[in-house]
């Protein structure tokens, strides 16, 4: 009986104990190679040469001033991931490749038959290469290909199930942020006050700045947006003696935005133009200001202070992220709302940018906690007590889950490199020969971000993405 190398899942004692009493070698446990598509189930065998798979353990690394080695606290693991070069060959090496393009293009969870790994539920996933060597390697095309384990369907239809949980865990997010933030800080004396203030306004100026072109996509958002601004501005000062009413309403100011049922790009690259903001303020780096506990308590309450309004700010950015690719269904249009997203890409690459965001915001805390650590132990404000971590973390996985899950509904993405000087419209209209131009032409433009003398003509060697249907 051979060790089953499909699933790694339990005790490693467990799965060593089953080596035992085995006669068989490695060879012996080596299959066919194939993949069933998720929809038509049509099932294609394909040879390949080296294999392998990996998958990141995921986890916290937390390290302490002038004290060797860390602490990790290991946190699950991510996808286990199975790249493979699939090779076809024969006098029908061509159809067979493009037969199994068009079963990695089915939405929806396939099986793949590893030959050595075992039996096992994967999504294709990422850029996916095809090669057709005429010349060095006749009768034989290659794919390649990154297959993807995945938990399941979390979210089986876009239909409002999954938008509902999102659009819960954000409230709770909320109240969990502002409840911490009024934990966190120490607001009581008048110069704490006063300083507290004037790091408020300075990113309330960022506020402005960076969801300016989101908040006024729509004529509705930018007055509500320009009204609570100046609601905050104007109340500063009594706000700033409630800090979880200031805090409910700077989140719920930033989040505004994206809610706009317009101008889904700029909100994206505003949220983003924000939290980098945010990330690389002075207020957002403690380590430069603390130096080994030596400044005075007064400063060290200032620079913590700055630290969770910059906190506050910047995890605010990173809903309102959440906020945008959410406040309308991906996919077919539904209650009248067309879907933000047009292609496959679209929704992918926001969720990527999400991920992306909160990996960024979690690395730019752990530094900043770290450095408060290092002045009055006593003290409430170096302490990350996590509920507004945990329920973003929350928002950000269910967001991430759906993106990933209802793409699958959308246009999947192809390309194509010009091989000689090309208009934009003969060429669209060989990309789709059966539409008329005009109604895929914006989309061509718009996808590929066309400009200038492109406008005009392509030069060759220029990559084109396109989305059949």
């Amino acid at each position: 009986m051979g060790l089953p190398l499909g699933s790694i899942a339990g005790p490693a004692a467990a799965l060593l104990a089953k080596l035992k009493g085995s006669s068989k070698s490695w060879k012996d446990r080596i299959k066919p190679a194939a993949y069933t598509s998720p929809v038509s189930k049509t099932r294609i065998l394909f040879d390949y040469e080296d294999v392998g798979r990996g998958f990141t353990l995921r986890g916290t690394q937390f390290e302490y001033p002038d004290v060797n080695d860390g602490y990790t606290q290991q946190r699950g693991n991510g996808p286990r991931k199975y790249p493979l070069t699939c090779i076809f060959s024969g006098n029908d090496c061509d159809r067979l490749a493009t037969a199994f393009e068009a079963a990695l293009l089915e939405p929806g969870i396939g099986k793949l038959e590893h030959p050595l790994y075992g039996t096992i539920p994967v999504v294709p996933f990422g850029d996916v290469e095809r090669t057709d060597a005429l010349k060095s390697a006749a009768n034989q095309s290659t794919v390649t290909v990154t297959f993807f384990t995945t938990v399941g369907a979390i979210y089986p239809s876009v239909k409002g199930g999954g938008l509902n949980e999102i659009t819960a865990a954000i409230a709770d997010f909320n109240v969990a942020l502002a409840q911490q933030f009024s934990k966190s800080t120490s607001l009581g004396s008048i110069g704490k006050a006063l300083s507290a203030i004037n790091s408020f306004k300075k990113f309330l100026k960022s506020v402005k700045k960076a969801l300016k072109k989101a908040s006024d996509a729509v004529a509705k958002v930018r007055k509500d947006f320009a009204n609570a601004m100046e609601a905050i501005n104007e109340g500063m000062d009594v706000l700033i003696g409630d800090p979880l009413l200031l805090a409910q309403q700077c989140v719920n100011l930033i989040q505004a935005p994206g809610r706009a049922l317009a101008g889904l790009e700029s909100r994206l690259e505003g949220y983003d133009i924000l939290l980098k903001s945010v990330l690389s303020s002075a207020e957002g780096a403690p380590d430069k200001l603390i130096n080994n506990g030596s400044i005075l308590l007064a400063h060290q309450t200032k620079v913590a202070n700055d630290f969770h309004i910059a906190s506050l700010f910047a995890m605010s950015a990173v809903s309102g992220t959440a906020v945008s690719v959410t406040a309308q269904p991906v996919g077919r249009s539904q209650q009248g709302l067309a879907s933000s997203f047009a292609t496959r890409g679209q929704v992918l690459n926001a969720a990527a940018t999400l991920l992306t965001q909160m990996d960024s915001l979690v690395a730019w805390q752990e530094t900043g906690f770290a450095a408060l650590a290092q002045v009055d132990t006593e003290a409430n404000f170096q302490i990350d007590t996590g509920e507004a971590y945990q329920a973003l973390q929350l928002v950000v996985g269910l967001t991430a889950g759906y993106l990933i899950q209802a793409s699958f509904s959308l246009l999947p993405e192809k390309s194509v490199v010009v091989d000689r000087p090309r208009t934009i419209i003969d060429l669209c209209a060989e990309l789709y020969p059966n539409v008329a131009v005009d109604e895929k032409l914006d989309l061509l433009i718009s996808t590929n971000k066309l400009t200038g003398d492109e406008m005009f003509e392509l030069k060759p060697g220029r990559r084109i993405v396109y989305y059949p249907s």
